[in-house]
């Protein structure tokens, strides 16, 4: 019986080993890929987003951030403004309708661009590395979940892929829980696809993204939006003052 005990003891210690072999190798081998060192070195990261979904245009504006997304600011072009200072978010100038997707929108897009470089970020759960479908090829996956807590959705997951050759992050599939909760979301999971990538400042970036029906069988499918950045530059100096008049946007409970 001790002998038994012992031997679940010891294929559990292997399978926890394993599954953090696993992750390190495939986290890192992305980092490296896309040089989150010389990424992260810089202060601030500046950029112009025109994202539509369905044919109708969603944003448009100049988003700044810090490269891990401490801080994170976005002038849209109708003058109006969304910030997170680090602490709270906050608005100038968006309906009180309308509030629930501006915290969305200075979390989401700022995620995307970062995506390379958040995969190590405290809460983060790895499992199911395997190769599955992208496109016509096969790439290598793992299954990003968050610990209880993590962010404003910790209840998100996320399928990474990966160029099995290159280790550049092709893209992802992902749940949006934000504002209707899991099991509503698991009915309908998209996926980004990162294409043309630009170099800045030696760091690789995707200057086009596109937004598609996914299921793991055939990876990414119909397409249903997409994001254009444009104007992408590292900068030393930036504000994120939040105005007098600005609201706080609360989170939203699903």
């Amino acid at each position: 019986m001790k002998t038994r005990i012992i031997l679940v003891i010891l294929l559990l210690q292997v399978t926890i080993f394993t599954a953090q072999e696993n992750s390190q190798t495939f986290t890192s081998s992305i980092e490296k890929a896309h040089k989150k060192d010389m990424f992260m070195s810089h202060k601030y990261l500046k950029y112009t987003i025109d994202v539509t979904f369905g044919g109708k245009k969603h944003l448009k504006g100049v988003i700044t951030q810090e490269p891990g997304g401490g801080k994170i600011k976005i002038e849209k072009e109708d003058g109006s403004l969304i910030i997170f200072d680090g602490k709270e978010v906050y608005s100038l100038g968006i309906k009180e309708k309308d509030m629930a997707t501006a915290r969305f929108d200075i979390f989401t897009w700022s995620y995307f661009l970062g995506l390379p470089y958040k995969l190590n970020d405290q809460g983060t759960i790895w499992s199911d590395f395997n190769k599955n479908k992208w496109g016509k090829e096969k790439l290598m996956t793992g299954k990003l979940t968050f610990a209880s807590g993590t962010g404003d959705a910790p209840d998100d997951w996320y399928v990474i892929y990966k160029n099995t050759e290159t280790n550049v992050l092709e893209g992802a599939a992902y749940i949006v829980t934000f504002g209707k909760g899991k099991e509503k979301a698991e009915k309908e999971p998209h996926a980004i696809k990162y294409n043309q990538f630009k170099q800045v400042n030696s760091v690789s970036i995707a200057t086009n993204w596109t937004f598609h029906m996914w299921s793991l069988k055939n990876g990414y499918e119909e397409q249903i939006g997409e994001a254009k950045l444009s104007n992408i530059k590292f900068i030393k100096e930036a504000e994120f003052i939040v105005p007098t008049k600005a609201k706080i946007v609360k989170t939203l409970s699903n």
